[in-house]
């Protein structure tokens, strides 16, 4: 690493690591004010679960804003050695463009990686845990709002269970009907409670039959009263409400894994597998969004951090919007998950790579 690299290397990461503590603070005031001081009000919460709340949103907020602190610090960075005719002396020396560049384009990079690393390390975890603190303090609901109706369809043996009335926090549920239609036999049990059994973990059932049918002859072929009955439901509760958590609260292999169980059901999984890839584009996009700022960077001389922030905002929405644009498509089956995923960094890092290829020099 010469004295150059060096060089480059404190000021990019002195600037990113004042870039990204800014946004930190600034989600923490905005989403404080905007969102949750009615709450805190109104549930009366103590300051130690809102310090706990935002302490659990830091990796969140950091694997968001991260391509935001790369695009801006590599707007001020080169762009003050575009502006003090660094970048001119080092061509005028023999330094090529691409050789001045390379310590942002690896940094970045680097930073890409340890983001990605964060986020499957400690950031999913960190999001159940912010995700538990708002149902707890800030978004209590009364017993009658959770006792809601529920439907698993595509189960193992081919069951289908509805259940009208489930509370998700005790794992109980009433008024329950389970279906199962297969060439030799159609099954239904119909009983008045379901529940979760951690002991035994296993779905029981209480009060209700369980009917057999023959399709060649009308009629109930056997009939047996439910006292207490294990349901032949296999999956756990884990597994049936898996897909109902946000993805920031899930690792890529803990998508996969619910992509794969998914398909084994019969799900449509297109909006998981969206999910899935974009749990890889999202960090990739601090790379992208340095080839961004270095053409942009030799081109605004002048501006400062005015003109920095502005055309990091500008491009910031425009990414947001196509990658809208691109996931959107994908959850409908208009796209291929991966190019929906990849498609909003594909077309940035090609104007990046455009632009910094016709930079003057």
């Amino acid at each position: 690493m010469t004295v150059l690299d060096r060089y480059l290397l404190v000021r990019l990461g002195s600037a990113l690591i004042k870039a990204v503590v800014s946004f930190l603070f600034l989600f923490v005031f905005i989403d404080l004010l905007t969102e949750r001081r009615g709450d805190i009000l109104q549930y009366d919460v103590p300051w130690h679960a809102v310090l706990r709340y935002y302490a659990a949103m830091m990796p969140q907020v950091v694997y968001q804003v991260a391509p935001l602190g790369v695009l801006v610090s590599g707007l001020l960075v080169l762009g003050d050695a575009a502006q003090n005719n660094e970048v001119t002396a080092a061509l005028a020396g023999g330094i090529s463009l691409r050789r001045f560049v390379r310590t942002p384009l690896v940094a970045a990079l680097v930073f890409s990686i340890a983001v990605f690393i964060m986020e499957e390390s400690i950031g999913a975890q960190a999001g159940r845990q912010a995700a538990a603190i708002d149902e707890n303090y800030f978004a209590r609901s009364d017993s009658g709002s959770l006792r809601t109706g529920v439907s698993w369809a595509s189960l193992r043996g081919g069951w289908t269970c509805h259940i009208l009335k489930f509370n998700r926090l005790a794992l109980t549920g009433e008024n329950v009907l389970l279906n199962s239609i297969r060439r030799d036999a159609v099954e239904q049990i119909i009983a008045r409670r379901i529940y979760w059994d951690e002991q035994r973990r296993q779905w029981m059932i209480e009060d209700g039959r369980w009917l057999i049918f023959d399709p060649d002859v009308e009629g109930v072929e056997a009939e047996v009263r439910i006292t207490q009955l294990p349901a032949p439901i296999t999956e756990s509760p884990g597994e049936l409400f898996a897909m109902d958590r946000p993805p920031k609260t899930k690792t890529a292999g803990q998508l996969a894994r619910e992509v794969r169980r998914a398909a084994d059901r019969g799900i449509d999984v297109q909006g998981l597998l969206v999910d899935y890839h974009a749990k890889f584009s999202q960090p990739a996009l601090s790379f992208v969004m340095i080839w961004l700022a270095v053409p942009f960077a030799l081109r605004i001389r002048r501006g400062g951090v005015a003109i920095s922030f502005g055309a990091s905002i500008a491009i910031a929405l425009a990414y947001l919007i196509l990658f809208g644009i691109g996931v959107t498509l994908g959850d409908v089956g208009r796209l291929p998950p991966v190019l929906a995923a990849w498609l909003a960094n594909i077309v940035f890092l090609t104007i990046g790579v455009v632009l910094f290829l016709r930079t003057p020099t």
